[in-house]
């Protein structure tokens, strides 16, 4: 009889519940092991006073249909996220004038971005949402990186090839291929320094850097948020959390709270050995 692979995940964040759901679904042997008393890592919550605070991510997107949360319910076995779409994500305050609204309706967004920086920005948000969306539709069809063997390369390489011959991204991939070799403030345009300040704000939220520093087509994608199916999570971000340990643990897993990890040492068997405080 084959023996079930046993796989310890350390950490209960939302990366190490994804992966520990996928594989329990799989038919492994998982245990999560997590040194906080809460699951959620980053994207977790804490408790004082009779309410729970987000404690790190507050704003949740890519629940779109096919989007990559959609695609990791199937993959991990959740029947439903408890989220509801957002009208908003954010709203910006500037120095001087009324808030940014980032709606997530197009219509709205493109409304508001011009009463606040007028037409000359709207060359620049044409391309960051092309780029954008070239950009996801790549990660969400891209192989395990970095490739590990030869059949991952060639999954690679078809995956490319796909990616390049789409139709929509015809017209705008050679400027894709410039584009990865500079900066958003490039696609920026000049004597604009409200629209800057504002993209400059929105990536240090999403890329800890501004648009001299941030690649465009990495900030082009980090500054699409709001039209990545924003929703509200009941409960807060721990929503996603509490939602894949639910999952672990239906498929036959263990999420093991307060185990903090303290060695992991190789044995003269070949096998591992996970110590915890």
């Amino acid at each position: 009889m084959t023996q079930t692979a046993r796989v310890v995940v350390i950490g209960a964040g939302v990366g190490g519940l994804s992966a520990a759901a996928v594989l329990a679904k799989n038919g492994l042997d998982v245990t999560v092991l997590e040194a906080h008393i809460d699951p959620g890592g980053c994207a977790g919550t804490f408790f004082h006073r009779g309410y729970h605070f987000d404690a790190g991510a507050t704003v949740a997107g890519g629940f779109y249909p096919g989007g990559p949360m959609d695609l990791l319910a199937a993959q991990a076995g959740v029947a439903t996220w408890p989220a509801c779409a957002a009208d908003s994500a954010m709203s910006v305050h500037l120095p001087q004038g009324a808030p940014v609204v980032r709606w997530t309706d197009p219509k709205r967004w493109r409304e508001e971005r011009i009463a606040r920086f007028g037409e000359q920005g709207e060359d620049f948000w044409a391309w960051q949402e092309a780029a954008a969306d070239a950009m996801w539709a790549l990660a969400l069809r891209i192989p395990p990186w970095p490739p590990q063997g030869l059949d991952e390369w060639r999954r690679l390489a078809c995956a490319a090839a796909g990616w390049t011959s789409h139709a929509s991204l015809r017209k705008v991939f050679p400027e894709l291929l410039g584009d990865a070799f500079l900066p958003v403030a490039r696609r920026l345009p000049p004597n604009n320094d409200a629209l800057k300040l504002f993209v400059d704000a929105q990536l240090l939220i999403s890329a800890q850097t501004t648009s001299n520093r941030a690649n465009a087509l990495y900030g082009a994608s980090a500054l699409d948020l709001p039209r990545r199916g924003v929703v509200h999570l009941a409960g807060g971000m721990a929503a996603i959390a509490e939602t894949l340990t639910a999952a672990v643990r239906r498929h036959g897993g263990r999420v093991l709270m307060r185990r903090e990890v303290t060695r992991i040492a190789r044995q003269t068997d070949g096998a591992w050995r996970v110590e915890t405080a």
